[in-house]
C-alpha cells in the first residue's frame, strides 16, 4: 500500500536515489546516454541546489511499507519543481497522486496558476492533467542540450 507523507530529513538520501533511478530507468526513452547520465547525476553534481529545493520547498514523499519510492516538491509556491518515481514503481499512478497533493497545497496557498518545467517524457503526463504549453526552451549544460517545456495549469476551478 502506498501512502503520501511529509518529507523527513532522514529521507534525503532516498530522494537522491529515486531521482537518479527514475532518470536512468526512463530517460533513455527520449534522451541520449550522455544526456541521461548528466541529468541523473544532478542531485550529486548540484547537491546544494537539490538539497535546497527539497528542504525549503513543500516536499511530499510516497512510501511503500515505510520506504520512499516517489516524491514531489513545490518550490516556490507556484512551481512544481520535482516529480520523480522509482523505476520499479513507475506506471502505478504515483506521480498523479503526488501531483494532486501538490496542486491542492498550491491552491491552499493561494496560487491560481501552477507552473512546471516538463521534460520530453513528462510533457504528455502534464498535458493529460490539464497543463498547457507556454514555451519551449533549449537548456545547455556541460556541452549538452535539453529541450524542456514550460507549462502551467489553472487552479482556479479546482474543487
Amino acid at each position: 500500500m502506498y501512502l503520501i507523507r511529509d518529507f523527513r530529513d532522514t529521507d534525503f538520501s532516498s530522494l537522491e536515489l529515486i531521482y537518479h533511478d527514475a532518470v536512468m530507468e526512463q530517460g533513455r526513452r527520449g534522451y541520449s546516454n550522455e544526456q541521461v547520465e548528466y541529468w541523473a547525476a544532478f542531485p550529486y553534481l548540484h547537491a546544494a541546489d537539490f538539497r535546497s529545493r527539497v528542504v525549503t520547498g513543500y516536499t511530499r514523499v510516497m512510501v511503500c511499507h515505510q520506504i520512499p519510492v516517489a516524491f514531489a516538491t513545490l518550490h516556490p509556491d507556484d512551481h512544481l519543481a520535482l516529480l520523480y518515481v522509482l523505476g520499479d514503481h513507475a506506471g502505478r499512478g504515483l506521480a498523479g497522486r503526488l501531483c494532486d497533493d501538490i496542486e491542492r497545497e498550491a491552491a491552499r496557498r493561494g496560487v491560481s496558476c501552477l507552473r512546471t518545467d516538463a521534460s520530453l517524457l513528462s510533457r504528455p503526463v502534464f498535458e493529460q492533467r490539464g497543463y498547457r504549453l507556454l514555451e519551449t526552451e533549449l537548456v545547455e549544460a556541460e556541452d549538452l542540450q535539453f529541450t524542456r517545456f514550460i507549462m502551467e495549469k489553472s487552479l482556479l476551478n479546482r474543487p
